[in-house]
């Protein structure tokens, strides 16, 4: 792999890898980041799993009021929530499970919809470079392996369009969420993986309208 030549007053390109990154190690790193770095963030993340954006959601609003970071999040169409027997099959209400909804409504981030399960995860730190992309996984898992690219300028901004793509021409989700995402738990998101291979359905592809389908069954 060839290291990309570094502009001028800039520190030398690096990646590195890590094996089977869990929750605790991966809020970890975006802990780190957000407390040092003063700059556009763009992240996709599936599912936006409770597990890890639930321990990064005071760092999130440090990230935007102390340090005035722009933190730019799509994610969909299924969000990721703890379990709560006040839901147990409602979703009104839900969405206020999920810590990036939280910070979504509190203005602390732009959060996006994405109608379709993207094939990738990733977070950017534009103006540095710094970009760490997961390797695909599907609803309900954890990826086998992550990425991480420092000061590497044609990698990040490379993940940087895959974000303009997805939300070219879309708002900010604002007040609306139960109309553009589908609240579900670990344990749902495993029964929507059986419905989903009972319909023959890509699991990693789902979309809203399969996903809504599949409550107005399971909820009945």
């Amino acid at each position: 792999m060839l290291l990309p030549k570094r502009p001028a007053g800039f520190p030398q390109a690096k990646v590195y890898y890590q094996e089977q990154p869990g929750y605790g190690k991966d809020a970890a790193w975006l802990r780190k980041q957000l407390k040092t770095i003063r700059d556009d963030i763009y992240i996709s993340s599936g599912e936006a799993e409770h597990q890890v954006y639930a321990q990064l959601e005071d760092d999130f609003r440090a990230a935007r009021d102390d340090i005035d970071s722009r933190i730019h999040f799509v994610a969909g169409p299924i969000i990721n929530v703890p379990e709560d027997k006040k839901y147990e099959k409602k979703q009104e209400g839900r969405e206020n499970l999920s810590p990036v909804v939280r910070l979504s409504k509190d203005g602390k981030i732009e959060l996006y919809a994405s109608e379709k399960r993207m094939p990738y995860s990733f977070r950017v730190f534009d103006n540095i470079a710094i970009a760490n992309v997961l390797e695909a996984y599907p609803p309900g898992e954890r990826p086998n392996g992550s990425w991480y690219f420092y000061h590497w300028w044609t990698e990040s901004a490379s993940w940087k369009s895959k974000f303009t793509e997805v939300t070219s021409g879309k708002n900010p989700v604002k007040g609306n969420y139960l109309d553009h995402f589908l609240f579900l738990t670990d344990k749902e998101i495993a029964d929507l993986k059986k419905w989903a291979s009972s319909k023959g359905k890509d699991i990693r592809k789902i979309d809203l309208s399969s996903c809504r389908e599949f409550w107005s069954e399971f909820s009945q």
